[in-house]
């Protein structure tokens, strides 16, 4: 299997997760807001990282967002449709995505890919 259909399809099963248990989430829908937040995740090989996330509403309805992880500046830019919030993003020359769910309590929960298999992520507000 080439390396872009896996990447299509581990991106399609990520979004398919998300879609999934946003749907089955009980209680009232936070919503996505700007700023600053703490990042606590799990990379594909189980090992965890922490750092810092900001989410900037950028021009003609696109979002633009900043991690800080170890020594890495991740820049990515997307969109938010249907409540979820997909971006794209580039590490260490690999394209990546990440798609997140809003929580309840504001809190952003997602799963990423770089093509090496699903990291996941939560994104607390500072």
């Amino acid at each position: 299997m080439s390396l872009f259909r896996r990447a299509y399809l581990t991106v399609a099963l990520a979004l398919a997760s998300l879609a999934l248990s946003s749907a089955l989430a009980p209680g009232a829908k936070a919503q996505l807001r700007t700023g600053s937040y703490t990042v606590e995740g799990q990379n594909p090989d189980g090992s965890a990282y922490e750092g810092t996330f900001e989410l900037l509403e950028g021009p003609n309805a696109a979002w633009v967002a900043r991690w800080n992880v170890g020594n890495a500046q991740i820049i990515g830019l997307g969109l938010i449709q249907g409540g979820m919030l997909a971006l794209s993003f580039s590490v260490e020359g690999r394209p990546g995505i990440a798609v997140y769910g809003v929580e309840p309590d504001g809190s952003l929960r997602g799963t990423w890919t770089s093509g090496g298999g699903l990291g996941t992520e939560v994104l607390k507000a500072r």
